[in-house]
């Protein structure tokens, strides 16, 4: 069979696979199966998607030899995910695709290192990232857990098609490849029923999710990664997923457990009887109990999924539970039914393993526990009696967690996830692929919970809030909070609403989505009761009279003023810094600015080899421009790296396409037959079309100036953002404590929650901050947190050339003060709580840390 075109110059060129029965040990296929993959030849660029199972290769290889494409000359292959089944021929692949890019999710690239065995350049990608193949651009978009999670979609905007791996797809072979040509289509629609349950079903709110971020799109063809291409109807199989991802509720207010049971000789029944009858006793439950080998386990396990506790019962036989037991037992996942209470009973004779024996199933399922019952042959009334008590104990327990807001099933709200690098809290059913704000991956996440706050006041102050930044937001947010009837405005010299400065940036190539970018919409003001005021700068501050004057000659009046208008970007007393087509990037208007120049520059020097300017340089590189990064410094990142690893990460920044200049500084800017040039210390010349400075930050400390509040390089302060004037706070980039400028995001987020608490009365410190940093481009990952220390001291240090990874841990009196992981970021959390706990050598090595 040949390749198959399934739109225009986008083609099918999987496998078929008849003859399949078993798939991956845990399916059966009486329809065979497909393994789908997709060509898309855009004017300029071509994509693979996904690749077939390794024994088909070959086959594999004439199909798309026979599109004449030369697959040496392949620019991308796009992973969907990394089964074997999708991502097995990729190494194989990429033996004679050499310069391919292999295109994926920060997950996908990982897994597929320890698949591929094998060095590779990579384009990481998740929501809202795109690639322009000339007349054809990809979309994509995170789907992780369907059904691992690494999954991307892809929607290729032009045909309206998109590309789902798994998703929407089934164990179904049909030669015919389209779904309006199936044989019959009962079999298809059973098969698509078998495979949703079995792949799809443990991950329903994540069907939910991904069908929410595809609603919007016109879409008149999914291409899955098995079974039938939708042409015909495609969104009605999207409406099946929706439907059989709903949860069915219950039709009463009541809270739902189920027992199953196995019982040889009544005895197990008879205690089953006893704790359901206390249940119900409750009044507040529905009670679902089933003799197992009486019912179909479907319908069991459709019970425990809307339960928020559910009870085992066995007896023991031959040193162990019953079998109908364990097959209920292994039907559940901890992903799906995590943290619902449970516990076991059971009537035993001589011996009596078997309810131990479920605990510790139950255990393994992350379920929450209560202590199990046993009776040892027939119970007596006693035993009945204790029976009754476990029912109405488990009841109350079940009733107590959801007063505590202890998690169990029926989810009521979304997880929270922080990530470590920048501090930003996200809601979802699992962490972002990677954070919006900073770039970091889903491992660079950790699971929090709410703050709680005991705290109210009802003072009717005015709360000034100068800046809305991050501080400036939180700041806001934390009185608010604490306060719902205090007035609270925001004055803010920029025109925009808050928004995630770390990812400017990004925006130098790509478009940023107003819903990623800014933090929240106007409705947030509005419906917290903040007054925002744009546009608009305090000139004056007049501490005595408790007033600001603003650009607009407004005086306004403050009970408590919290300044957190932030920094400027330093620029270095250059000569021909002030000129045009030279630039910073601190802020929006900024971006804007170097956009509008960025078509006509095809020469780019940046000048500071820090972290934000080697991301920038990144996206110029993106946008083929030829890069240069002049760093004063010997090498890059030295305060964040010890001298080795700046070695590595200066081989990727090169290796990459950049060229990097080190131990100089740009001395003067000059303009030459319609160039700039940049001059540097040692007498070298680099000719640009723009320029770049990303030098560090001075804090915006002149709106103090001319007070009695007391300046050093920012706006001296406490632990409590308090300033040495009563009733004024300073927080983010503009504030300076313990002789400490933080000038980072999560330092200006922790800074504007202590002011605000702080200022509304409250009492909340801002200590022990650690300040990670994560980069991950140029087709390398790092990750960097504590002190490293630039003298030999004692460490760890791990080097693996041929993984390209490397790792080292900093010691002092055998406590980690501080670490790098490059190439493999993975151990990032576990590495920031090892600091944050003063973690010894010897735990380090017990912890699998190192």
């Amino acid at each position: 069979m040949k390749a198959l075109e399934v739109k225009n110059d986008i083609y099918w060129v999987g496998a078929l696979d008849p003859n399949l029965r078993i798939f991956d040990v845990v399916m059966y296929t009486p329809f065979g199966t497909t393994y789908n993959s997709y060509v898309v030849k855009g004017s300029e660029k071509t994509a693979v998607f996904d690749t077939v199972k390794i024994k088909f290769f070959d086959e594999y290889l004439e199909r798309l030899k026979s599109l004449k494409v030369d697959v040496e000359k392949l620019d991308y292959i796009v992973i969907s995910h990394t089964e074997p089944d999708h991502a097995g021929s990729v190494a194989k692949l990429l033996e004679i695709a050499k310069n391919a890019k292999v295109v994926g999710s920060p997950a996908a690239l990982n897994f597929l290192k320890n698949i591929a065995h094998r060095n590779f350049d990579s384009i990481t990608v998740g929501d809202g990232s795109s690639l322009n193949l000339g007349n054809k651009t990809l979309k994509f978009i995170s789907a992780p857990f369907l059904h691992w999670p690494d999954t991307i979609y892809t929607y290729v905007e032009e045909d309206k098609l998109l590309i789902t791996c798994d998703s929407f797809g089934c164990h179904y072979c049909n030669p015919e490849v389209f779904n309006d040509l199936n044989e019959n289509n009962n079999d298809y629609l059973e098969a698509l029923k078998y495979y949703f349950d079995v792949i799809m079903g443990p991950f329903k709110s994540h069907v939910l999710s991904a069908v929410g971020k595809i609603k919007d799109l016109k879409i008149d063809m999914i291409c899955p990664g098995h079974g039938p291409i939708l042409r015909d109807n495609p969104l009605k199989i999207v409406d099946l997923y929706k439907i059989w991802s709903e949860e069915i509720k219950p039709g009463n207010d009541k809270l739902d457990v189920t027992i199953c049971y196995v019982s040889a000789y009544g005895y197990t029944e008879s205690l089953a009887i006893e704790i359901k009858k206390a249940i119900e006793a409750s009044g507040s439950f529905n009670v679902h109990a089933f003799d197992v080998i009486h019912h179909d386990i479907n319908e069991i396990l459709d019970k425990i999924n809307i339960s928020q506790g559910v009870l085992f019962g066995t007896p023991t036989i031959n040193g162990d539970a019953l079998k109908p037991i364990w097959d209920v037992l292994v039907s559940l996942n901890p992903l799906v039914h995590g943290g619902k209470l449970a516990s076991a009973f059971g009537s035993y004779g001589w011996s009596g393993e078997g309810v131990p024996n479920v605990m510790e199933r139950i255990k393994q399922l992350r379920l929450n526990t209560l202590p199990p019952l046993r009776a040892s042959f027939k119970p007596t009334d006693e035993d009945l009696t204790k029976a009754y008590s476990f029912g109405k104990s488990f009841a109350a327990r079940i009733q107590e967690n959801i007063k505590k807001g202890v998690k169990n099933s029926r989810p009521t709200s979304k997880k929270r996830w922080k990530c470590v690098i920048c501090g930003e809290i996200f809601e979802g059913d699992t962490a972002p692929e990677i954070c919006p704000v900073c770039g970091a991956n889903s491992e660079q996440f950790v699971e929090v919970t709410e703050e709680l706050i005991t705290f109210k006041s009802g003072s009717n102050d005015k709360y000034v809030v100068v800046g809305n930044g991050i501080a400036g937001y939180y700041a806001a947010e934390s009185i608010r909070k604490r306060n719902v009837i205090c007035d609270i405005e925001i004055i803010s010299s920029e025109p925009y609403l808050t928004y995630y400065r770390p990812a400017l940036s990004d925006g130098i190539v790509d478009v940023l989505d107003d819903k990623d970018f800014y933090i929240s919409p106007y409705e947030w003001y509005s419906e917290n009761n903040i007054k925002l005021t744009l546009n608009t700068k305090v000139e004056r501050i007049n501490p005595n009279e408790k007033t600001v004057l603003t650009s607009n000659n407004a005086i306004i009046r403050y009970d408590k003023l919290i300044i957190a208008n932030g920094s400027k970007n330093f620029i270095p007393p250059v000569k021909g810094a002030d000129t045009t087509n030279v630039f910073t990037l601190r802020g929006l208007d900024d971006l804007n600015n170097i956009k509008d120049k960025l078509a006509n520059s095809n020469k780019i020097v940046v000048i500071g080899g820090g972290l934000l300017g080697l991301e920038a340089a990144w996206e110029f590189k993106r946008d083929n421009k030829e890069v240069t990064v002049v760093e004063f410094a010997k090498h890059l990142l030295t305060k964040q790296l010890d001298t080795q690893g700046s070695i590595i990460l200066e081989e990727a920044v090169i290796n990459s396409g950049i060229n990097v200049v080190l131990g100089v500084a740009a001395e003067a800017i000059e303009d030459r037959n319609n160039k700039k040039i940049v001059k540097l210390n040692n007498g070298a010349e680099i000719e640009a079309d723009m320029v770049l400075f990303s030098v560090g930050i001075v804090p915006n400390k002149t709106i103090a100036e001319g007070t009695d509040i007391k300046l050093n390089r920012g706006i001296v302060v406490n632990e409590k953002m308090e300033t040495s004037i009563k009733d004024i706070y300073a927080c983010g980039d503009i504030a300076e404590i313990n002789g400490i400028v933080y000038g980072n995001w999560p330092a200006a987020i922790e800074m504007g929650k202590t002011a605000g608490a702080n200022a509304v009365g409250d009492n909340k410190n801002f200590v022990g901050f650690q300040s990670p940093i994560s980069f991950n481009a140029m087709n390398i990952e790092v990750f960097s947190c504590g002190t490293i220390p630039q003298t030999e001291g004692k460490a760890l240090e791990l080097k693996d050339a041929k993984n390209k990874t490397y790792k080292k841990l900093f010691f002092k009196d055998d406590i980690v003060i501080g670490g790098i992981l490059i190439g493999d970021t993975s151990k990032s959390v576990k590495l920031l709580n090892a600091i944050e706990n003063y973690m010894a050598l010897k735990e380090i090595l017990q912890e699998n840390i190192y």
